[in-house]
């Protein structure tokens, strides 16, 4: 799976386990990360987006060390265009989060299912790209009011 969402030919343990250590330390969106990653970007500065703290100069450095590392592995395995096409359709561009779909059951209740069969469309190809006007909406971090918010920040087993 990991070989497959970092678009590599085999698996290496060492890079994977550097990332999720980056990714941990860098309270990063994995769904942001994982798709602006497909993108196969140059610099750091693009992964950024999925970031909800900002960086020091020291992790920083360890990031771009790690997406220098997994470039060389991505670039000698052939055609860079064929591997972001194969990492997008593993890595999808938008993902079910509560916090998106709460405002559709406040509008439902309302009698306005307007933004459900939105989220009815979005999710029905979640890895394809997204028109600007959805993008902004549903490709985005988690906004700071639903951090800890009961029933919208994370789900319960009986969700």
């Amino acid at each position: 799976m990991w070989a497959r969402k970092l678009g590599l030919a085999s698996h290496d343990a060492a890079l994977v386990n550097e990332l999720l250590e980056l990714l941990v330390l860098s309270k990063v969106d994995f769904t942001i990360f994982f798709r602006r990653l497909s993108g196969i970007p140059e610099q750091l500065s693009t992964l950024k987006a999925s970031f909800y703290v900002p960086s020091s100069e020291q992790l920083d450095a360890q990031w771009t060390h790690w997406l220098q590392r997994w470039r060389e592995r991505i670039t000698a395995g052939g055609d860079i265009n064929a591997t972001a096409a194969a990492m997008k359709r593993v890595n999808p561009a938008v993902t079910w989060r509560e916090w998106l779909i709460a405002p559709a059951y406040e509008k439902a209740a309302d009698g306005d299912f307007s933004l459900v069969r939105e989220l009815q469309e979005v999710f029905s190809h979640p890895y394809d790209e997204l028109p600007p006007e959805l993008e902004a909406r549903y490709d985005r971090l988690k906004p700071r009011e639903f951090f800890n918010a009961g029933g919208v920040s994370h789900y319960s087993c009986s969700s």
